[in-house]
């Protein structure tokens, strides 16, 4: 992690330039291969308000770990977990992305680090099949049979479990998809609780589902370039994206709520012991820099670190 120095204040402000990545459909693949594309539902301006980052797009790691909850209403966590949250968003669900690892090992360490705050942290694969993740760390999503009122089941769906939902296809049927990396425990808890109000709710495996593909002209940018980090496909690194934080003195009570105006997901950490809020993380240097300046001007100290 490499913090930046904050600017010399200046007068005036840029127009912030927050990237939104709306997916028309989704791919779920049963246990034969069979890919279906499906459409998503149709989303209202406030159900549509994700964080700027979609979870695939984060790292080119082979696992990841994640947390079905949002960077927001996570608890204080110690400074090393705190300043690896990145705010996401996999399938219409709110998440929390806390690193990309090369091997089981590292992710599952991670994961249990998270498992003994008592967070439901999971590991996952957007790149490929894999079969070395412990049992209890292994991702889970929800198939409930959407009846004669799919609209009114998804809002049901959507209420009891507190997760997003999507309209999709899978083993050539129907189906609303909830939660789609949830934990297994998790998982189990909620398709009880669904059951037991009506509704037909079966847990599958989340490698089961295959992540939406961004258009090509959203594609995220390529990493920067830096001495320790070359641009170069001989170097093991160079798939590591590289992540821009952009961070406010939390210096009174008030600062949370302002930020939160304009970055619903912005969330309080720690950095060598002093009380920021990360606003918002880039992948783009430019855009971090002119985010950086922008947010000087009114809450003076802020600063940009790099990971």
């Amino acid at each position: 992690m490499r913090v930046l120095s904050p600017p010399r204040t200046r007068s005036g402000s840029s127009a912030t330039f927050v990237a939104c990545l709306f997916f028309a459909g989704v791919v779920l693949s049963d246990r034969m291969g069979n890919s279906i594309a499906i459409a998503a539902p149709n989303l209202s301006i406030a159900q549509s308000i994700q964080p700027a980052n979609a979870c695939p797009q984060l790292t080119n790691r082979r696992y990841v770990v994640l947390l079905d909850r949002p960077a927001n209403l996570l608890p204080q966590l110690p400074e090393f977990l705190a300043i690896a949250a990145v705010p996401c968003t996999y399938l219409n669900g709110s998440m929390t992305f806390f690193g990309g690892f090369d091997n089981a090992q590292a992710s599952t360490f991670r994961a249990s680090q998270l498992r003994e705050l008592g967070l439901d942290a999971i590991v996952h694969s957007f790149t490929a099949k894999v079969n070395d993740i412990p049992a209890n760390l292994q991702g889970a999503a929800i198939l409930v049979d959407p009846s004669n009122d799919p609209n009114a089941v998804l809002q049901r769906v959507r209420s009891l479990t507190g997760k997003g939902a999507v309209f999709a296809t899978f083993s050539n049927r129907s189906v609303i998809l909830a939660a789609p990396l949830f934990s297994q425990q998790s998982a189990n808890s909620s398709a009880v609780l669904l059951r037991n109000q009506g509704l037909a709710a079966q847990v599958i495996s989340a490698e089961l589902i295959s992540a939406p593909k961004a258009p090509d002209n959203l594609a995220p940018p390529n990493p920067v370039p830096t001495p320790n980090n070359p641009a170069n496909p001989q170097n093991p690194d160079s798939s590591k994206k590289i992540i821009y934080r952009v961070l406010v003195p939390n210096s009174n009570a008030n600062t949370l709520k302002l930020i939160r105006e304009s970055a619903p997901d912005a969330f309080v950490t720690i950095l060598k012991g002093k009380s920021y809020i990360q606003v918002r993380t880039y992948t783009n240097r430019s855009n971090a820099h002119r985010e950086r300046d922008r947010l000087n001007s009114q809450f003076s100290g802020t600063i940009l670190i790099q990971d």
